[in-house]
């Protein structure tokens, strides 16, 4: 079997690979479709981190597998987002979870949570983060991230930061 080249004046040629390439790189993904850009959550609502919880639309990175009572983040940052109604209300974030870290919303850091036991802790978002709804980006950072069998404790080879339990978004009377 033979194939024929088709030879095209330089400027047509030009003109279809732009064509192609605009269409191949066509996509039906857009911004939405990131975890937890499309997926509402209402103030007051706890999300549960363990098994039959309810976090899993919300985590976008740095997250490991689900376990009985919780879940780890994996590495040394870990990403939650959330789209969230406007509110001229406070809104403060709650969090139970265990290991020290940092908190930022929208990449603005506004907690640093000196965890020593399972505790809850919370933070208030700064309201021009509130004021006009939409996503919420919640990132955690474990710069102190390591795994068990570096401790000496387990086999297991993860990088595990922060054990989280649950996670809420609450009003504040203001």
């Amino acid at each position: 079997m033979s194939v024929a080249a088709v030879k095209f004046p330089a400027p047509l040629a030009a003109a279809l690979t732009l064509v192609m390439l605009c269409a191949c790189s066509k996509s039906n993904t857009s911004e939405t479709s990131v975890p937890g850009s499309d997926v509402n959550l209402a103030y007051g609502t706890k999300v549960s981190f363990g098994t039959g919880g309810n976090s899993e639309p919300f985590r976008v990175s740095g997250w490991s597998r689900t376990e009985p009572q919780m879940t780890w983040t994996e590495g040394t940052a870990a990403v939650l987002a959330m789209r969230v109604s406007p509110t001229n209300e406070p809104v403060a974030l709650k969090m139970k979870l265990t290991q020290p870290v940092e908190v930022y919303v929208n990449d603005q850091k506004v907690a640093d949570w000196q965890v020593a036991n399972e505790e809850e802790f919370s933070a208030p978002i700064p309201q021009e983060m509130t004021r006009r709804g939409g996503l919420l980006r919640i990132t955690l950072k474990i710069p102190k991230a390591t795994s068990p069998k570096a401790l000496g404790m387990s086999a297991d080879p993860r990088i595990l930061g922060v054990a989280c339990f649950d996670l809420q978004l609450v009003l504040k009377a203001g």
